[in-house]
């Protein structure tokens, strides 16, 4: 009996927050990211994705964050070596207390050098966090307002981490844009984690929204984001990993780090709760990266087939 063979469908992910330049992906980073362009999932991973087998996820465009300058210097280098990946430079909330005397002036010449060359696509991250006790708030705060400054200067896009400090974050941003939303790509709250009334004041803003494990996760305490997840407007969506962190569900608990790869059980979730297909949302957050970030154009195909 004679078959017919089916195309694979591709499906391009832009995982816009992927700290692929941390010491804990070192030794794997070739196979890491050479899986990523791939779309080549571990088996335990590969079997939960979905029930079509030839529906091909793989990530054809990645940010990668710094929490520091080291980091922020590391990120830079990895975008000169893979094409399909961009940087951000900036100082973590968690690292502010940590920065040694010349450190931020070493970002803002980084980030006055090498943005101009379309590598360095955004500031950050940066932020506010009551979760940990590991910089002084007011310390966070300070930087978080360079940053902002920085933003404002460049006009390029900011990322922005908030855990347990979604009040003061509001607060922050509401009075350093009392002017109104601003007219350059603002930036996007990452890891998204907020009410949808906070949401809603952030999109005004002018802010995209980045999801990522959290919408996943099954507890009914994460129904506020399933909610915002909804109802966004489709051009402010962004899929994102916050990799090695905030591992997806199923896979939560069952690996030991996150990866890039993993931002397509985020577009399986988002396509769930927003009543559409995967192709839908892989397609409609890559053009939105693709604007947030000023990208060129990006692989419509995994890396062994272009």
């Amino acid at each position: 009996m004679k078959t017919s063979e089916t195309s694979p469908v591709y499906i391009p992910i832009v995982d816009t927050h992927a700290h692929v330049n941390l010491d804990c992906f070192e030794a794997e980073l070739d196979d890491l990211i050479a899986r990523s362009r791939e779309g080549r999932f571990p088996e335990i991973r590969g079997r939960h994705f979905g029930t079509d087998p030839v529906a091909r996820p793989f990530i054809s465009g990645l940010i990668c964050p710094a929490v520091d300058l080291a980091t922020s210097k590391r990120a830079v280098a990895l975008a000169e070596r893979y094409d399909f990946l961009f940087a951000a430079a900036g100082v973590h909330p968690n690292h502010v207390g940590l920065l040694q005397q010349d450190e931020w002036e070493g970002i803002c010449r980084l980030v006055d050098t090498e943005s101009s060359k379309g590598r360095l696509v955004a500031l950050g991250e940066t932020g506010l966090d009551r979760h940990w006790d590991d910089a002084p708030f007011d310390l966070q705060r300070e930087y978080f307002l360079k940053t902002l400054e920085q933003g404002r200067k460049t006009r390029l896009p900011v990322i922005i981490h908030s855990r347990d400090a979604n009040d003061d974050l509001d607060a922050l941003l509401h009075d350093f844009y009392a002017d109104g939303a601003p007219d350059w790509n603002v930036g996007v709250i990452h890891s998204f984690s907020g009410s949808p009334t906070q949401a809603e004041r952030w999109l005004d803003l002018g802010f995209y929204l980045g999801f990522g494990g959290f919408v996943t996760y099954t507890n009914r305490s994460f129904s506020d984001i399933w909610d915002v997840a909804r109802f966004v407007p489709q051009n402010r969506i962004l899929l994102e990993t916050d990799c090695p962190f905030l591992t997806p569900h199923p896979l939560r608990g069952r690996v030991e780090h996150n990866e890039p790869l993993f931002a397509a059980f985020v577009a399986r979730r988002l396509a769930e709760l927003r009543g559409t297909s995967v192709q839908e949302i892989a397609n409609t957050t890559l053009e939105n990266a693709q604007k947030l970030f000023n990208l060129p154009p990006l692989p419509d195909k995994p890396s062994e087939t272009t």
